[in-house]
């Protein structure tokens, strides 16, 4: 008998299933179709959902933001867009003619660019049109703050300065939202009331003149903050002014107070601020004010000879009770504490002589690092604009460090 191949296989027929169990077999096929299906309509929804927010645009350089600053210029000074624009804008129909007189331009106190949009707009077969639709921030003046005269457009279109478009309650030793003003301080004008600054377009409605019995018309108060929007085409030859810019509102100005931002939300950390502290502080803010650097290398007890210090120089310190406020006090790490301090800054006018109106005067929030908070003279280690005390070490505001 010849011996048989170990690669031989032997054919056997399989036998078929009966019914019933080929109709269970049926109906898991067809259920795990359909639980496939149904991820895949999920997935889809959850791409489309990703793929709809907006794209990091931090790193990409707008082709058309000089050209974009230099027309918004022309519009709110009412002239002619004398600048490359599409075939299909006129300049000439965009601007007001009638009368024949030249108008005022809007005065405002300034124009910042604060992002761009990139729009891509038509389908593969109708072809595409690439837009930037760059966005200003327009601070309107007013009768008490109306400049001189308006910003001017750059002959070289440089585009303005300005960026891209960005729980716990309190303990018993936090302080809850009353400034503490500082001892010692000279009392001169009298302290500020605190009152908050009504948000642009807020307010009660009036209703509008030649009421027709229908639904009660509303004027909102004007705001003095708007948005311009300018949309540039980017063509075959470069940018190009696509249309006549619009305004349209200032969205990120609107919203409800939330948050802590004065680390009152860490409660127990809360902490009273000693006098000798509080007078450290005023020291600290009269020679950062008006620019002693002297001063300033004293209240941080630095003993390296080759640090010094320097302040704003130019402002003063009011003589009034206000003129530095303790908002807030945590503590932190190495027998420190981290200060939310409120400082009152005036800045005179030279050509004013002391005449005219009251010089320019405003609040601004810093954080403070002192040390030994116990201590007869705690030393201010180092300070930064209101928010910046992660990154506060001391003696870092040093020069020749």
């Amino acid at each position: 008998m010849p011996e048989q191949s170990p690669t031989r296989f032997t054919m056997v027929p399989a036998r078929r299933s009966n019914e019933p169990t080929a109709r269970r077999r049926a109906r898991r096929i067809l259920a795990a179709l359909f639980l496939a299906s149904g991820l895949s309509v999920v997935a889809v929804v959850i791409a489309a959902s990703k793929g709809g927010t907006r794209p990091d645009l931090s790193a990409v350089d707008p082709r058309g933001r000089s050209l974009a600053y230099t027309a918004a210029v022309n519009f709110l000074a009412g002239t002619q867009q004398n600048v490359p624009h599409a075939d299909s804008f006129d300049p000439e129909d965009a601007v007001d003619q009638d009368g024949g007189e030249p108008i005022s331009p809007l005065r405002y106190r300034s124009l910042s660019w604060v992002g761009f949009t990139p729009e891509h707009f038509g389908s593969k077969k109708a072809g595409f049109t690439d837009f930037e639709v760059h966005h200003f921030l327009v601070a309107l003046a007013t009768p008490a703050t109306s400049p001189s005269q308006s910003p001017q457009a750059p002959a070289s279109g440089s585009p303005a300065p300005g960026g891209a478009r960005g729980s716990g309650a309190g303990g018993a030793n936090a302080p809850q939202g009353k400034p503490t003003p500082l001892p010692g301080a000279p009392s001169g004008s009298p302290a500020a009331t605190g009152s908050p600054t009504p948000a642009p377009g807020a307010g009660s409605a009036s209703p509008s003149p030649g009421d027709t019995g229908g639904p009660a018309a509303t004027q909102a108060p004007a705001s003095d903050m708007l948005q311009l929007d300018v949309p540039i085409l980017l063509s075959g030859k470069g940018p190009r002014l696509a249309a006549a810019p619009a305004f349209s509102v200032w969205q990120d100005g609107v919203g409800d107070a939330d948050g802590k931002g004065d680390y009152t939300n860490y409660g127990s950390l809360g902490t009273e601020v000693s006098d000798a502290a509080k007078n450290q502080i005023l020291i600290w803010a009269r020679a950062y004010a008006s620019g002693d650097s002297a001063a300033l290398l004293s209240v941080t007890g630095d003993q390296n000879g080759s640090h010094r210090y320097t302040g704003l120089s130019g402002f003063t310190l009011p003589d009034s009770p206000d003129a530095v406020q303790i908002l807030s006090a945590i503590k932190a790490a190495g027998d420190q504490l981290i200060v939310r301090a409120r400082v009152r800054l005036t800045r005179p006018d030279p050509a004013a002589g002391g005449k005219g109106p009251r010089p320019f005067t405003t609040f601004a929030d810093f954080d403070l690092l002192v040390g030994a908070p116990s201590g007869a003279q705690p030393p201010v280690l180092a300070w930064g604009p209101a928010g910046s005390a992660a990154e506060l070490e001391p003696y870092q505001n040093a020069i020749g460090q």
